[in-house]
């Protein structure tokens, strides 16, 4: 993946925890059921820019990451 894609991927992951966050904090009226479902919503932006972020730092210093039993 391009230095582009990602940082597109780390926009829209932030841009999605940005809109969850705010869906969040709106007031409602009590017996209301939101039909948006913010968590799960906040939990994607939130692994979207983690991950995105990880691939950006492997980009700018040139070591590519490696997993956890890579030898």
């Amino acid at each position: 993946m391009t230095l582009g894609w990602t940082l597109a991927l780390l926009a829209v992951g932030l841009a999605l925890t940005a809109l969850a966050r705010w869906h969040e904090t709106r007031p409602r009226e009590i017996g209301e059921v939101r039909l948006f479902p913010a968590t799960a919503v906040l939990a994607v932006g939130v692994l979207l820019s983690v991950l995105a972020s990880a691939h950006l730092v492997s980009l700018i210093i040139g070591v590519p990451l490696r997993g956890r039993y890579a030898p």
